[in-house]
């Protein structure tokens, strides 16, 4: 039995050597002053960060990555926040169906969510740019939001909702003052897991 474990510990240990070994050669090779990246290395140089700080592109899709990381994981945080309330507290006809439309782009390749929308807005004459970019991200961030909301949603303690509303709080006080605090770890994660994604 210990000598299966143990052929099991070097084969994890190979293939996460495998997996890692290119990222981990990276930061080597910018410092290399050759133009190729191989062995052995051609000296020491810092000429390839010199040059990465004059790329005007290169900050212009930063910022843009980072305008479309935070606005659909904002989006998709707000929208998925009242899709996991609603799917854990409330009973209507057709939850089920609704939510399995919801978080169909979980399941679907992001290159097929991709193109439908793609289409869609051509056909509607919606012109491409950095607002259609935050919407198909937040369509694809939304599922994986809602997943994780729907976790904290669950867990949530109906008593103390029900006690806020025996002491005289309205149903909109109740959820800011309530319920928003007690599922901030899940909005946190959300919001994480959306801009990463």
């Amino acid at each position: 039995m210990k000598a299966n474990g143990r052929g099991l510990w070097v084969y994890a240990i190979l293939y996460l050597s495998f997996l890692y070994a290119p990222i981990l050669l990276l930061p080597v090779f910018a410092f290399n002053d050759g133009t190729i990246i191989a062995f052995p290395l051609k000296g020491f140089s810092t000429r390839w960060f010199q040059a990465m700080w004059g790329q005007d592109q290169l900050w212009t899709a930063v910022e843009n990555s980072l305008i479309v990381a935070s606005s659909s994981a904002a989006l998709s945080t707000t929208l998925a926040i009242f899709a996991a309330r609603s799917s854990t507290r409330y009973e209507y006809r057709g939850k089920g169906a609704i939510m399995g439309l919801i978080m169909l782009p979980l399941v679907l390749p992001e290159i097929i969510v991709a193109m439908a929308i793609l289409v869609i807005l051509l056909q509607m004459g919606i012109g491409l740019g950095l607002t259609t970019i935050v919407l198909g991200h937040t369509l694809i961030c939304t599922p994986f939001a809602i997943a994780i909301l729907s976790a904290a949603f669950q867990s949530l303690d109906k008593s103390l909702e029900e006690a806020a509303y025996d002491l005289g709080e309205d149903k909109i006080s109740t959820f800011r003052l309530i319920i928003l605090p007690l599922v901030l770890p899940g909005i946190i994660s959300s919001l994480l897991i959306s801009f990463t994604i």
